[in-house]
């Protein structure tokens, strides 16, 4: 029987390497869709029979996407350019772009215009998330995507398709709800690089297979006894935390990961998808249920206080929020999470971070002396 050695090592391998599994999909013969950030809906990729893979840029910046972005251009956006210019997405049949910031709203436009033989799909989610009115229209751009797809793979996505892709996801996100939980009572195991692949491998990997090798890595950490461990504890927020030069220094300085609020990772999965009777208006609904994340308007902050929740349930020493850099929504978000950790005595470190797999000395220095704070007031 599998175990845990064989679960982690597969899934590094998709973490490692987001294209393989859509590649090994197309050799079965399936297409496949990327997805751009944030909260595209994969669910209709795969009700539409195709294989989606999320896309996270990542990798070196050459300088060829300078000619459609400033120099102030977030680093996501930068490479998520340069690999379409540098022909790594190519094999993808469509790519998915949401458009939840100026940056992405150009991005459409820039891949459109670099690649005119890409197949871009736009998906515009409001802003204003909770009125009547921008429910009718998210639920008209969800249909609008699902036509598109529709014209790509060739199959009708029916309401039955839907809601058997839905019910898929679902099932993911419980499982990964509870790996979350899991992994924090498990860090002998679950060192923080090995707990960024779980996460990651969910972006390439079938629905179908991550959920089954989640599942199965649960049932094999819960059948161990809880690890009380000596280490330091934190809790991650931000957009994206894949350096793993980054997350080795956290190991270097004895820092574990016990739980996080992380677009990337746990806020993908914090709620499902809502049954209703019409299974495009649960996906509009999804939008509109995300909490706690700078990318989905927050007018009352609720992400500070579901932070200081988790600290608590987890027993944390502290949070690190890793601000992407030039991410304006990130950035407006600091001075308000400083207050709000300020105000619950919870020691914040706030880092600049890239999309790449590169940590700053700055950020090592300043990850140092995290630790050895955390440490003196434990």
């Amino acid at each position: 029987m599998v175990g845990i050695e064989e679960i982690l090592a597969r899934l590094q391998e998709a973490a490692r390497n987001p294209l393989l599994a859509a590649q090994e999909a197309k050799a079965q013969g399936k297409k496949a869709v990327g997805c751009v950030p944030y909260f595209a809906p994969m669910e209709l990729v795969h009700a539409a029979g195709m294989h989606p893979v999320e896309l996270w840029g990542g990798g070196s910046i050459t300088g060829a996407a300078g000619s459609y972005y400033p120099a102030f251009y977030c680093s996501l956006l930068f490479t998520l350019m340069e690999r379409a210019l540098d022909g790594t997405y190519d094999d993808l049949d469509a790519v998915i772009v949401p458009t939840t910031c100026d940056g992405l709203r150009n991005l459409e436009e820039n891949w459109k215009f670099a690649r005119p033989e890409a197949n871009i799909i736009d998906f515009v989610q409001p802003m204003a998330r909770t009125t009547r009115e921008s429910h009718d229209y998210l639920t008209w751009q969800v249909r609008q995507v699902a036509t598109r797809l529709e014209e790509i793979s060739g199959a009708r996505i029916t309401e039955r398709a839907l809601r058997a892709s839905i019910a898929a996801y679902n099932e993911q996100r419980a499982a990964m709800r509870r790996f979350s939980e899991v992994a924090a009572q498990h860090v002998d195991i679950i060192t923080p690089q090995l707990r960024q692949a779980v996460y990651a491998s969910a972006r390439s990997l079938s629905v179908e297979e991550h959920t089954r090798l989640v599942s199965r890595l649960n049932d094999l950490l819960e059948s161990r006894p809880v690890y009380e461990t000596p280490h330091l504890k934190v809790v991650l927020t931000g957009i994206l935390v894949d350096s793993l030069p980054l997350l080795e220094e956290l190991e270097r300085n004895g820092i574990v990961v016990v739980g996080d609020l992380t677009v990337a990772e746990s806020a993908r999965y914090a709620a499902d998808v809502p049954g209703r009777i019409d299974p495009f208006e649960s996906l509009a609904q999804a939008w509109a249920d995300v909490q706690g994340v700078s990318v989905a308007l927050d007018p009352k902050k609720l992400r500070g206080p579901m932070i200081a929740n988790l600290v608590r349930e987890r027993g944390a020493d502290g949070v690190i929020d890793c601000v992407v850099k030039f991410c304006e929504e990130e950035e407006f978000d600091v001075p308000v999470l400083q207050q709000q950790m300020a105000a619950e005595h919870i020691p914040l470190l706030v880092l600049e971070v890239e999309s790449q797999d590169v940590a700053s000395e700055q950020a090592s220095t300043r990850i140092q002396a995290f630790a050895e704070m955390l440490d003196m007031v434990r």
